[in-house]
């Protein structure tokens, strides 16, 4: 009788099996290795990208914040030079404000009235004088009521003079206060 030896068979179909399982669980491991390395790969490139797009950023930030700083700069210097233009037309406005006032003081004047003070406190203006009668106080003061520069004449106070020089018709010279407000640009129209 014919005698066959099956072992060493056996035996290699067995380790052919053993190494067809080897490498048939070894490759989807390696394949899922290698996913794992190019989604590591792919974030890693993702993740520098975002870095540099962060870094762009700042930089546009910072020079954003210098060109805010220069724009605050420029804000506070215009400012100051439209506080110095206002105060330079309010001044040259305001200059020819006391000439036409005493101007306008002067030309209301009436004959029988002449004036001893005048004193200022801001708009308010007090003028003493004194005058032969009543009646040259009262055209002195629809004299300055009519002025551009005067507003509010209002007549303070008003006496005769028992010590002073003696008028021919009334007797006495009258003191009198008026009170009214300035101004340095003419308010009444015509």
């Amino acid at each position: 009788m014919i005698k066959i030896n099956l072992l060493p068979y056996r035996n290699e179909r067995k380790t052919e099996k053993i190494i067809r399982f080897a490498i048939a669980s070894a490759i989807p491991i390696v394949l899922l290795i290698l996913v794992m390395i190019a989604v590591w790969g792919f974030n890693k490139s993702q993740i520098n990208a975002v870095e540099n797009q962060i870094a762009q950023i700042n930089s546009q930030i910072e020079a954003c914040a210098l060109q805010m700083k220069e724009i605050d700069n420029y804000k506070i210097k215009k400012e100051v030079l439209t506080k110095k233009m206002d105060v330079i037309t309010s001044l040259t406005k305001g200059k020819d404000g006391p000439v036409h006032l005493l101007d306008e003081l002067s030309t209301a004047i009436p004959g029988n009235l002449w004036l001893t003070a005048i004193r200022q406190k801001g708009l308010l203006l007090e003028i003493e004088g004194k005058a032969i009668d009543y009646i040259a106080v009262s055209n002195y003061m629809i004299n300055l009521d009519k002025s551009l520069y005067i507003s509010d004449v209002d007549l303070k106070t008003i006496s005769s003079d028992s010590g002073g020089p003696k008028d021919a018709k009334s007797g006495s010279l009258k003191s009198f206060v008026i009170t009214c407000k300035t101004t340095n640009t003419p308010e009444k129209t015509g």
